[in-house]
């Protein structure tokens, strides 16, 4: 009889391939392997024994004897098989490293394969540092300071191990350290987000970056997606004091975004933000209800849309530099705008065919939104500005002819009752004022929206009809009597009141000005009761 038990305490911190003390039970051998894998006790029985011994799970292999708290948590995540699980603090811990003055490491640790041979330790050959830049999931974070200097972090695990570094391209400041140490949480948040099962975009944290101390912020994620067919998910960030970018691949489709915030005097008071981003966020929650969009990837996108938008501010005194816009605006101006910064976005979800019977019926989604300012003019005087917000939604989706009972569309008859829905929508908002001589002389709003969908309904295979229902809206408003600043007034209005009410008025021309892709069924002026020809614009 032969018993084999595995040391799975031995040596628990890291350590080279020879550096590990015999246990004292064991006799020392001149030729037996520094460090042992197991013990072996063999009874008398055992010597004729023919059948092969037990596989031994030999002792992990380090790249370096260092020992802190990025070695304490790839030791504990290491267990994990998920992606999520293998790097579990480990982004945390190795930023917590850069407050210590620690900028430069690498470690590494792999798991031989299991032996009915002690010396597995040095059979395996494959040294641990290999793992750098070859892993099946990786992250990577570049951090540019100010001053130039370049931190580079890396995060490589597979099946049988796992590998970090971080270097550094000069000597970082106390301050610099301090600020790479703040992102410690948003860095793991990211990381975390991507290791869920269903990936969710985390970024807030690595938004709220320094930006006195940390020029720019840069982070990309592989994922590995096991299952059939095996398939890889990406996450790219980008961030910087004047733009970011958001760009994710996966199973569920694919997420474009990029923010400019290099306008700095468009931009609105975090009150007016918090109220944009509350009205894009019911936008795009209507949109994926209408068109049937995936949630996991439409979360992503308000998680991405919210992350992007945030750390951005008006500068605090008004000024004409390049650097903050092409003109100083007046608070008149202001109120046309949204408060945001200009962005671009785009959803599309990956397409499915789920009517064997018919392949040119389709299941998607696509999603693109956009806001554009535009400053223009030979002076301050003679300015314009202009700012058009777009919104269109293209969709197809089958549902059940009978709620809550699930569709199942097979290849035979039986199976083909549904109905079939295509869906294209588009919403745009203009609003601009112009001056001559420093007066404002044209200043307007005008919004525009337009739906349809088109319905099949199939019973048993057959067509049974075939409808279209159009909608659209149209608004023009002129608003100069609104911020005109040389408008008379009602008679026997006080100085006092007339600027009271010029204040409420501009206020709620700021919620006004917000795209309305949905927003005019409620306000009574869509018209469903026509047909795209007979179209008709309802003015206010």
């Amino acid at each position: 009889m032969t018993s084999i038990s595995p040391l799975s305490n031995w040596n628990s911190a890291p350590s080279g391939a020879s550096s590990a003390t015999p246990n004292r039970t064991q006799a020392a051998s001149p030729s037996s392997p520094s460090t042992p894998s197991s013990i072996v006790a063999l009874s008398p029985e055992s010597v004729n024994d023919s059948k092969p011994a037990a596989l031994v799970k030999p002792p992990m292999v380090w790249e370096s004897a260092t020992r802190n708290k990025v070695s304490d948590a790839m030791t504990k995540s290491f267990s994990s098989y998920a992606f999520g699980g293998r790097f579990s603090g480990l982004g945390a811990a190795m930023l917590g490293q850069a407050k210590l003055g620690n900028y430069n490491f690498s470690q590494a640790m792999r798991q031989p394969p299991p032996s009915a041979t002690p010396n597995v330790y040095a059979a395996s050959g494959i040294a641990p540092g290999s793992l750098h830049g070859n892993g099946e999931d990786r992250v990577s974070l570049s951090i540019t300071t100010k001053s130039g200097v370049e931190v580079k972090l890396s995060l490589d695990s597979q099946g049988d191990g796992l590998a970090v570094s971080m270097t550094t391209s000069g000597d970082l400041s106390d301050a610099e350290a301090s600020a790479l140490g703040e992102l410690a949480k948003g860095f793991q948040d990211a990381i975390d987000g991507m290791g869920q099962s269903t990936p969710k975009i985390k970024l807030e944290g690595l938004m709220q970056f320094d930006q006195q101390q940390l020029a720019s912020v840069k982070l990309h994620a592989e994922v590995k997606v096991r299952g059939e067919p095996e398939s890889i998910q990406t996450l790219d960030f980008q961030a910087d004091g004047a733009e970011r970018k958001v760009s994710f691949s996966g199973v569920a489709g694919s997420l474009d975004l990029k923010v400019d915030a290099s306008a700095l005097n468009t931009l609105g008071s975090k009150e007016k933000q918090a109220k944009a981003l509350g009205s894009y966020m019911k936008q795009f929650d209507q949109a994926a209800s209408r068109g049937h969009g995936d949630a996991g990837l439409v979360a992503m996108l308000k998680d991405s849309f919210t992350a992007l938008h945030s750390n951005t501010a008006a500068p605090q005194v008004a000024t004409d530099s390049p650097e903050t816009g092409k003109w100083r605006l007046a608070a008149e101006d202001k109120s046309i705008l949204t408060g945001l910064a200009d962005f671009s976005a785009s959803v599309s979800q990956a397409v499915k065919f789920s009517n064997p019977m018919r392949s040119s019926e389709k299941d998607g989604f696509n999603y693109d939104v956009s806001q554009k300012t535009l400053q223009a003019g030979a002076s301050q005087d003679e300015r314009s500005v202009r700012q058009q917000q777009q919104s269109k939604l293209s969709a197809s989706f089958h549902e059940t002819l009978v709620p809550g009972v699930p569709l199942r569309l097979l290849d035979n008859t039986e199976s083909q009752n549904y109905t079939y829905h295509q869906i294209e929508d588009t919403a745009s908002s203009d609003a601009q004022v112009a001056y001559k001589d420093g007066k404002m002389v044209k200043a307007s709003l005008r919004q525009e929206g337009n739906q349809s969908e088109h319905v099949m309904k199939y019973f048993l295979g057959k067509l049974e009809s075939d409808k279209t229902t159009p909608g659209n809206y149209s608004v023009l408003r002129d608003l100069l009597p609104v911020l005109g600043p040389y408008k008379t007034g009602e008679l026997g209005m006080t100085p006092e009141k007339k600027a009271e009410q010029r204040q409420q008025a501009m206020l709620t021309l700021s919620d006004d000005v917000l795209l309305q892709s949905y927003a005019g069924q409620s306000i009574g002026l869509w018209r469903t009761d026509v047909q795209p020809e007979e179209n008709v614009a309802a003015t206010a």
